[in-house]
């Protein structure tokens, strides 16, 4: 899958509020340590979607990736939820992460769910292996869900 992304500044901070865990690429791959599919099967199952705009969570979910041990070999946060005002608290189980300001390279994907997340964190990962490619940042990175089988894939840069 060849994708050709495009540079977005954002300019306002986001604040999302949702469930979380810590994983890494390489226990996704392992399907005895995988947590992402658990996760994802948490927030639908408990419909924390609308249970945080019940809460005043607004916009489409998103899937916030942030506190980076050091690149895609290393450890990661992965939260799934809702943006909410900046001065929103919340309480447990929710956990919150800010999205700074700053310039995000986004790629746009079609199709089915979850295979096209899985493919086009694939042409994600291709795209950074090019020589010419940009530096990721590694500060946070998003998927954000605009609709049923549309899903855009936010890298800090």
């Amino acid at each position: 899958m060849q994708v050709t992304p495009e540079f977005v500044p954002e300019s306002e901070r986001r604040r999302v509020a949702g469930l979380a865990t810590r994983t890494t690429n390489a226990d996704e791959a392992d399907p005895s340590k995988a947590r992402i599919g658990e996760l994802w099967g948490r927030f639908t199952t408990q419909n924390w979607a609308e249970r945080l705009e019940q809460g005043g969570a607004f916009g489409p979910t998103i899937a916030v990736y942030s506190a980076y041990e050091s690149d895609v070999s290393g450890s990661y946060q992965l939260l799934i939820g809702r943006e909410i005002a900046t001065s929103a608290s919340v309480t447990p189980p929710l956990h919150v992460v800010d999205i700074a300001p700053g310039k995000y390279l986004v790629f746009r994907f079609s199709g089915p769910l979850p295979g096209v997340v899985i493919d086009g964190w694939r042409a994600v990962w291709s795209f950074f292996e090019q020589p010419v490619a940009p530096r990721r940042a590694y500060t946070a990175d998003f998927e954000v869900y605009r609709e049923p089988e549309r899903v855009e894939i936010w890298i800090s840069a």
